[in-house]
């Protein structure tokens, strides 16, 4: 599986209870030549964990460590990571989307506004993804460096609040060396309720780091101008 986000727990629908994580296959080797037959996928669980199973292939080659969101009518959004130099806008991320529990995916797309690692390197860098617990809403948050120099650096998370269609608002995290990141969302009903938080490599001390804030904090960040804030969350 090697370095993918977070598994998530299914909550909706046909498939509730379902284990699912993001995973990655290799073709063999992680060798360079080996590249353009690597994909991401899926491996799910219905029975706690017991028996494993793997989802068809992510709709592009060439990928590798995804994150996956469940939304709030069951269906799952998936973004991944781009592991070859070849591919064309190779330096954004891609998503798709899966209506039946994360066995097939479909609805592919380059985000343009996403991006994937720094823009001067052949290949991205591993992501964060979570969405809010907020019943009824399909607010995710993205993390990744957001940079134009040949370093990893400028952690940084974006927010969408139509399931990933689009990412109209992104705040800076941490002005420095940064690179593959992590995100959680606190649980209703306990001190984390509200907060957010983002793990990531770097930072002011090396090695990793934590960030904790709240969607307020990330609506006063930079307009990206792919999509609006709806109006209930603009301040």
């Amino acid at each position: 599986m090697h370095m993918n986000e977070h598994g998530i727990t299914l909550r909706h629908g046909e498939h509730k209870g379902r284990l699912l994580r993001p995973s990655r296959w290799y073709a063999g080797k992680n060798e360079r030549e080996r590249w353009p037959d690597h994909y991401t996928n899926a491996i799910y669980s219905d029975d706690g964990g017991k028996t494993w199973h793997t989802s068809d292939p992510f709709p592009e080659n060439g990928t590798g460590e995804a994150a996956v969101a469940e939304l709030s009518d069951g269906r799952i959004y998936y973004n991944s990571r781009v592991h070859w130099q070849e591919r064309p806008e190779n330096t954004r991320r891609r998503c798709a989307y899966s209506d039946d529990g994360g066995q097939t995916w479909k609805d592919y797309r380059v985000v343009d506004v996403l991006p994937d690692g720094h823009q001067h390197r052949s290949y991205g860098c591993m992501g964060g993804l979570v969405r809010l617990p907020i019943e009824g809403q399909d607010i995710l948050i993205f993390s990744n460096i957001d940079t134009p120099n040949a370093t990893r650096e400028r952690a940084t998370v974006w927010a969408s609040f139509d399931g990933g269609q689009t990412w109209p608002v992104k705040r800076l995290v941490f002005d420095g060396p940064s690179a593959y990141s992590s995100l959680a969302a606190g649980r209703p009903g306990t001190p984390s309720e509200g907060w957010i938080y983002l793990h990531f490599e770097g930072g002011p001390g090396g090695g990793g780091t934590v960030a904790r804030f709240n969607l307020s904090w990330l609506l006063a960040g930079e307009k990206t101008g792919d999509g609006a804030i709806p109006q209930e969350f603009q301040r």
